[in-house]
């Protein structure tokens, strides 16, 4: 096997972070050369830096069109979650289940931010039937105290009211940062969800029944349904 080429198309940081087990995977599978197609969805250069620049398993970039899976479904009974579906729509299988997101990126930790709660309101593509009340009301019934909230990215986001102080990140690098040093994260079923994952961080997520289970992938975190 001489060469596999991956394109990712939709220009979400989780959409890119489903597919980044897959370069390793296919080197570990025989595949001498793996390349990222120039023709994926790359929202900002800061995420293609992060999830595929500092892969060691990729070889590069190419403006030759790749392989990407789509129409994803899994089962009743099928103990496997989104990443193992790309994987084996890649024709590859490592024997393994249940596969986390991989990131290469080594967080620093914040001292000022160990031990407190963060909660992230902001989202881009489906946050299912959330609302400000349904997140306050679940803080209030489980007593959770929230320190900061990320300040408001765009005109789509559910913030809630009841926490100390916003939180501001930039660079993307500052976001994991932050998701590292927290004791504990609350967020939306968004990209949040899928980058602490990628870092080992457990985080909790509000979804509502009418979303599909396929993004309740990681069994670090602890899906909250709303």
């Amino acid at each position: 096997m001489e060469q596999l080429i991956i394109k990712i198309k939709h220009g979400g940081l989780g959409d890119h972070l489903f597919y980044s087990h897959i370069p390793r995977i296919a080197k570990e599978s025989g595949y001498k050369k793996v390349l990222i197609s120039n023709q994926s969805d790359f929202r900002t250069e800061d995420q293609k830096d992060l999830v595929w620049k500092l892969n060691p398993h990729i070889d590069g970039f190419t403006d030759l069109d790749g392989t990407s899976i789509d129409n994803i479904e899994i089962q009743d009974g099928e103990h496997l979650n989104l990443l193992d579906k790309i994987m084996l729509g890649f024709g590859l299988d490592d024997g393994k289940r249940f596969h986390e997101p991989e990131l290469y990126y080594k967080p620093k930790m914040i001292k000022e931010l160990a031990g407190k709660t963060l909660y992230d309101p902001n989202y881009l593509s489906n946050a299912g039937f959330v609302n400000g009340l349904k997140i306050q009301t679940y803080f209030k019934q489980n007593n959770v105290h929230i320190d900061y909230q990320l300040v408001i990215r765009g005109n789509r986001s559910i913030p809630t009211f009841h926490f100390d102080e916003f939180l501001k990140c930039a660079p993307i690098y500052d976001f994991i940062d932050i998701l590292y040093s927290v004791e504990h994260i609350y967020c939306l079923i968004t990209g949040t969800a899928t980058l602490a994952a990628a870092i080992g961080k457990k985080a909790n997520v509000f979804y509502t029944k009418e979303m599909s289970s396929l993004f309740r992938h990681s069994k670090l975190h602890a899906y909250r349904e709303l």
